[in-house]
C-alpha cells in the first residue's frame, strides 16, 4: 500500500457496514486492558453501532470522514465544529477530533495522520480557532503523533470503575 492510494471522503450511507465492523475493533482497541471489556458483547452492539454511525453522519454529515483504500474502509475518524453544548460560550469556536481509528494491519502507514490532517482542515474551514482530541492514557502511539502534529496535552481524565 502506498500513501497516495488512500482517499479520505466523507462517511456515506454505503460505508455503513464496514463501519460497523471496524467500530467493533476501534471499541475492543479502546478498552484492551480495561476490566470493563469482559462486559461487552460486541454481537449484540452490532446495531446500535449501525444507529450511532447513522446518527453521527446526520449531525457532522462534513465531519464524519473514512480513509479508503479502493473500495475498502481502512480507518476513520469523528470531529465536530461545536465541541461544547450550547450552555458553554467561548470566545472562540472550539472543534474536536473524538475518534481516530485505523484498521488493523494499516497502521503505522500515516493513514491516522492523514485522517486527523483532513478533520483539522474541516474544523479550520468551519470557523474554529482551537481543536480538542483526545486519546487514552495507556494509547502511547497516538499520544506521540498528537504532539507531532502540534497538539499540546491539557491534561488527564482518569475513568474509575466499580462493579456492584
Amino acid at each position: 500500500m502506498r500513501f497516495s492510494e488512500v482517499t479520505i471522503k466523507p462517511c456515506r450511507n454505503q460505508h455503513v457496514l464496514q463501519l460497523v465492523e471496524l467500530w467493533k475493533e476501534y471499541t475492543v482497541d479502546q478498552v484492551e486492558e480495561d476490566p470493563l471489556l469482559p462486559f461487552f458483547d460486541l454481537e449484540a452492539c452490532t446495531q446500535g453501532f449501525g444507529k450511532t454511525i447513522v446518527s453521527i453522519m446526520k449531525k457532522e454529515p462534513e465531519g464524519f470522514l473514512v480513509a479508503l483504500l479502493g473500495d475498502q474502509v481502512v480507518g476513520f475518524a469523528v470531529s465536530y465544529k461545536d465541541a461544547f453544548c450550547p450552555n458553554y460560550v467561548t470566545k472562540k469556536r472550539v472543534g474536536s477530533i473524538q475518534i481516530v481509528h485505523v484498521r488493523r494491519g494499516f497502521r503505522r502507514k500515516g493513514i491516522a495522520t492523514i485522517l486527523i490532517n483532513a478533520a483539522y482542515e474541516y474544523l479550520k474551514a468551519n470557523g474554529c480557532s482551537i481543536v480538542l482530541a483526545e486519546t487514552g492514557e495507556m494509547n502511547k502511539e497516538s499520544m506521540q503523533m498528537f504532539r507531532k502534529l502540534g497538539f499540546k496535552q491539557r491534561g488527564k481524565l482518569v475513568a474509575f470503575m466499580k462493579e456492584i
